[in-house]
């Protein structure tokens, strides 16, 4: 997937910064989830796996809202939905180069 052909444009859009964060945010909720079933597991209440459930929830709408604005705003050739999605992924592991 290095060789992917990630449109310039992506990089400056708030959209697309949004979706990077949100799914970042996504991950966690994820995690949070993972512990509360153990938790639950264990005899307690669901608190934790129903916050995590409902972050992550809230995070995937915000993702796909704003994966599908900054699609919409980049110039023809749009990329597909199913490689901006690869795109998205490795944005969320791998930190932009801040600049100078």
């Amino acid at each position: 997937m290095s060789t992917m052909d990630e449109p310039q444009d992506l990089q400056d859009n708030p959209h697309w910064r949004t979706a990077v964060w949100s799914l970042r945010v996504g991950y966690l909720a994820l995690i949070v989830a993972a512990a509360g079933l153990v938790v639950v597991a264990v005899g307690s209440t669901p608190w934790l796996l129903a916050a995590g459930v409902i972050g992550w929830l809230g995070a995937a709408v915000v993702t796909v809202a704003a994966v599908l604005r900054a699609r919409r705003e980049l110039s023809d050739p749009r990329p597909g939905l199913w490689s901006m999605r690869f795109m998205l992924i490795r944005d969320t592991v791998h930190a932009a180069p801040s600049a100078p």
